[in-house]
């Protein structure tokens, strides 16, 4: 396809490209990629993505810690000097937080310009036997064309949903990475863990090494079924990859020094994984302690202050991370009861999240999430009522903050997360 429909498509400024992106989420989720397999090759990016032109793709799949995971790993990248580029999802801040170069978000006119490019081939998909693409497989072309774009020969790339069918699974990577296995968006993925694994399990390829974090026995030995039709080496932590207070070692060898910046009890054993993948995937370097070191995220345990009282930001949104997450509380804050600000989007087990949550929280705020998923207030109501002594709804952040008393906890979205953080931001 020629690059004359990039080159006669009206520019648009970065809030317009925000405006454009935005009006695909009605198209919602599509799970299939005949599609995005299509729609590479209309944006001239196949070279790119399973071509001779292709990168080191780190490829994370999880039902919790693949953000950090991917955090791990594009940190480590760009501590051993090669030119990095890493997609994350959801973002909590700002919408650039998915595609990032380095360890830098997009800048914004850099943002329009892929934008505008994408948006040319993306109006040529809408009459196409496909249909028009969603906002989804639009951002994953745009990080695709944004990296091109950059010169960047690694990408740390984590999965949107699930994996077999999510749009990232396009590429041909240099390693895989399955970092957990729990139950959610089970009306999507499957309704036990053994068939969420085998979602997950559709990110592996043929004789590409995959590392299999700790997990349940049914999910990991789906996974590992699937890596043996496919000739993939495994690398499984807790077995072929150990790891204790400052070290991590695999086949490849050991990393020493390791104390992640990141909190939370399963951070060690996140890192591992990276840790794995990068030693699978051909990178062993003895820098990569600094970058493990170094990795941020926003919304990942993230600790403030409010009128003298502790505020702890976590984006946990399923059964799972919100038991990791009060085990974390815990062991930081024992015996502490927590004002629950909250609300979650559609598609997650409320009653699986907010069962353990109870344990450290007796009164639960509830506000409002500005997103086409987001669940009605007397949804929420209604889902939290089993488990608090009190529930009030509140119009926004801010009132939410405002009627806490002590310490706070945010949680269930990351999009509620970034809505505290931007408040707390603003004080």
């Amino acid at each position: 396809m020629s690059n004359n429909a990039v080159q006669s498509h009206f520019q648009m400024n970065y809030q317009e490209s925000l405006a454009y992106i935005s009006s695909l989420e009605g198209r919602g989720w599509r799970l299939e990629l005949d599609r995005m397999e299509h729609f590479i090759d209309v944006a001239g990016l196949r070279s790119y993505v399973t071509g001779p032109e292709k990168p080191k793709y780190f490829h994370v799949a999880g039902t919790n810690g693949k953000g950090s995971v991917t955090a791990f790993l594009q940190s480590a990248l760009v501590s051993v000097g090669i030119s990095t580029g890493a997609f994350f999802s959801p973002y909590v801040l700002d919408p650039r937080e998915r595609i990032q170069i380095e360890r830098e978000l997009v800048k914004p006119d850099d943002f329009a310009t892929v934008a505008t490019a994408i948006r040319a081939y993306a109006e040529l998909m809408d009459d196409s036997e496909f249909g028009g693409v969603t906002e989804f497989e639009f951002k994953t072309a745009m990080g695709f064309a944004t990296w091109r774009r950059a010169g960047c020969r690694a990408v740390a790339l984590e999965v949107g949903l699930g994996g077999r069918l999510d749009a990232t699974n396009v590429v041909a990577p240099a390693a895989c990475g399955i970092v957990s296995i729990g139950l959610d968006h089970t009306a999507i993925l499957g309704p036990d863990l053994e068939s969420i694994g085998g979602e997950k399990a559709g990110i592996i390829k043929p004789k590409v090494p995959v590392v299999v974090g700790e997990m349940d026995s049914a999910p990991r030995e789906r996974i590992l079924a699937r890596a043996k039709i496919l000739d993939a080496a495994v690398w499984r932590v807790g077995h072929d990859i150990t790891y204790d207070s400052d070290s991590i070692s695999t086949p490849a060898g050991t990393v020493a020094g390791v104390k992640p910046m990141l909190v939370g009890r399963w951070q060690m054993h996140n890192a591992a994984v990276a840790i794995g993948m990068l030693h699978a995937g051909g990178i062993v370097d003895p820098r990569i302690n600094h970058g493990i070191n170094q990795a941020a995220a926003p919304g990942r345990f993230e600790i403030r202050n409010f009128r003298g009282h502790p505020v702890i930001l976590d984006g946990a949104h399923n059964g799972p991370a919100a038991v990791a997450l009060v085990q974390t509380i815990s062991q930081n804050y024992p015996g502490v009861e927590f004002t629950l600000i909250t609300n979650m989007l559609a598609g997650h087990h409320a009653s699986d999240f907010y069962q353990p949550v109870s344990s450290i929280a007796r009164r639960a705020i509830i506000a409002p999430i500005f997103n086409v998923r987001a669940r009605t207030p007397n949804e929420a109501q209604t889902e939290l009522a089993p488990y608090f002594d009190q529930i009030d709804v509140l119009p926004s952040i801010s009132e939410a903050f405002l009627a806490a008393r002590g310490p706070i906890l945010v949680t269930g979205s990351n999009y509620l997360v970034g809505d505290a953080i931007r408040f707390l931001d603003s004080q």
